[in-house]
């Protein structure tokens, strides 16, 4: 199967192109990455015979994106706009902190051309335009979990609603006949500011619908981003894993069950059930 990543100069990105380059026997595949130090950074993590397998292109540039595409079967869209810190923005947080505001928090931006409305929305869109030009039969696209709340933190910073323009595209590709498998993992581990990595194959995965996880109060909402990379690939040849649409979190390690590979038995938990977009209907995710 030839398999295309965009985004696989990130870090989630890199371990699902990492994965797919140790199944051989099942896989070809091919990244899409921005710019050579997004290639010089894959060749220290994975080796330089990673070079040949890169695609240079820009998904806020639909023109860049045709060679990336051609004979690719299925692909798994791992890019996101990244938010960048405001240090100038910390001595206030730390004061505001210190006289008894707790939830005080940091300011973020986004590069330009780089927010959310080009790169999750806009940037998506083209993914999934050339996707079908190409003859794409599947699309696995990476999300995140918090897309029925419209006060989420993630959509306060720099202003840039990500989460909302990454359900505008989700939808989208709903839409655009090609089948889907939609992933919307929790907070990533290691969660910032911690950096000691946080292996996967560790742990009991759980998955739910509309945000369930973050409001049971069993603290399921937070996943290793190995085990988020490994759902990919394995939904890549699990047919219970076409046209879905589902949350994916961990309980901590050392309850419940590893998680053995098998999607099918995880996606059983869900009993049919799939995310629904109808709710929030924030104009700005409407329509395509």
């Amino acid at each position: 199967m030839n398999v295309l990543v965009t985004g696989a100069g990130g870090k989630t990105g890199a371990m699902v192109l990492q994965r797919l380059m140790e199944r051989k026997d099942t896989f070809v595949p091919r990244g899409l990455v921005r710019s050579q130090k997004s290639v010089d950074s894959l060749k220290t993590k994975l080796g330089a015979e990673v070079e040949p397998l890169l695609v240079m292109g820009d998904v806020t540039k639909a023109d860049t994106l045709t060679k990336a595409f051609e004979g690719v079967e299925s692909i798994v869209i791992v890019s996101s706009a990244m938010p960048q810190l405001n240090f100038w923005s910390l001595p206030g947080t730390i004061f505001r902190k210190m006289v008894g505001n707790k939830t005080a928090k940091p300011d973020f931006y986004y590069a330009p051309g780089g927010e959310p409305e080009e790169v999750d929305w806009k940037g998506q869109k083209n993914q999934i335009d050339a996707a079908k030009a190409a003859g794409v039969k599947h699309i696995v696209l990476v999300g995140s979990m918090g897309g029925t709340k419209p006060d989420h933190f993630l959509n306060t910073m720099g202003n840039g609603n990500i989460l909302l323009w990454k359900r505008k595209a989700e939808k989208y590709l709903m839409a655009s006949g090609i089948e889907y498998t939609i992933v919307h993992p929790g907070g990533l581990l290691p969660h910032p500011p911690a950096t000691k990595p946080v292996p996967g194959g560790e742990r009991e995965l759980v998955v739910a619908v509309d945000d369930a996880l973050m409001d049971d109060g069993r603290a399921f909402n937070t996943v290793p981003r190995e085990d988020v990379a490994e759902v990919c690939v394995k939904c890549l040849t699990a047919p219970e894993a076409k046209n879905r649409a589902f949350d994916l979190g961990s309980m901590p390690k050392g309850q419940g069950e590893v998680w053995d590979g098998d999607v099918a038995s995880l996606l059983a938990k869900l009993s049919g059930a799939n995310c629904k977009y109808d709710d929030p209907e924030w104009p700005a995710a409407q329509g395509h």
